[in-house]
């Protein structure tokens, strides 16, 4: 029971996509699932709410793969009440924030992808998401959100923040984490599953560069940037190697992933070391 994976039903999605097993991931997750929130960081480039050149750290298709796979895990965790039940608390939110910034990141990203005329109807059916409360209003959330993959409408999209840090950090990064983690063990059948995975990191970093204001410790900005960028700058080589079909160079590029947690961690939260 729980966060089972599935198919789109035909006609629903072009792609049938593998489901990757949802668990804590690596170090950065422990530590930030310990209630670090500050450690990640503040914005070269989103300061003032930039919008950043997202080919530069995630490609478009990666980030549309993204949503399709979370998609799919969302048709099988409403497959009935029982199943729905059974999901982790706050699954619903969580997944719903994350497709909400991808979406964002869709719509104004300096590529082109299948989503990206969809990406206003994306982003507002995954708010909806956030706010369902029941089986009912969550199946038919879900049922809407697999309409607007194809659809339009939805309100103007701006980069920003998206959900409070801590549910960004504590619940979607652990979360996405895990998964790629997941890919990279399973490399020759999932490494395009991991490299989707690796740049929804990349983009949650980028995105981190926003709350600085809300983190323990606003005055070490400079700081907070390093770490994102760092972050950031892992995750998009990961994603890299990934597709170039270098399993031992996205093993190194995870591993630097982990070592900006550490690093991080050694700075903000001393006495948890």
């Amino acid at each position: 029971m729980g966060e089972n994976g599935g198919n789109f039903p035909p006609g629903n999605m072009e792609s049938r996509m593998r489901r990757l097993p949802a668990s804590l991931g690596f170090a950065m997750a422990a530590i930030l699932a310990g209630g670090l929130l500050a450690c990640l960081p503040a914005s070269t480039s989103a300061s003032d709410n930039a919008v950043p050149k997202f080919s530069t750290f995630a490609s478009a298709d990666d980030l549309a793969a993204e949503v399709k796979l979370l998609v799919v895990d969302l048709e099988k965790a409403i497959v009935n009440e029982e199943e729905y039940k059974s999901q982790v608390e706050g699954r619903f939110i969580r997944d719903g924030n994350t497709i909400t910034l991808l979406a964002i990141a869709l719509g104004l990203h300096d590529q082109d992808s299948p989503l990206k005329p969809h990406a206003n109807a994306v982003a507002a059916a995954a708010r909806k998401l956030t706010e369902t409360k029941d089986f009912a209003t969550t199946k038919q959330a879900i049922a809407d959100l697999e309409a607007a993959i194809g659809g339009q409408g939805g309100s103007e999209l701006k980069w920003g923040k998206v959900a409070p840090l801590g549910s960004l950090m504590k619940d979607e990064v652990p979360n996405v984490n895990t998964k790629m983690k997941t890919g990279l063990r399973h490399f020759k059948t999932r490494a395009g599953e991991a490299a989707a995975n690796a740049a929804t990191v990349a983009l949650i970093a980028e995105n981190a560069m926003l709350y600085v204001a809300d983190t323990k410790k606003p005055a070490e900005g400079v700081k907070w940037t390093e770490f994102a960028a760092q972050m950031r700058s892992a995750a998009s080589e990961v994603a890299a190697k990934a597709h170039a079909g270098d399993e031992a160079g996205a093993n190194v590029a995870l591993d630097k992933l982990n070592e900006s947690c550490t690093a991080c961690h050694k700075v903000f939260n001393p006495e948890k070391q």
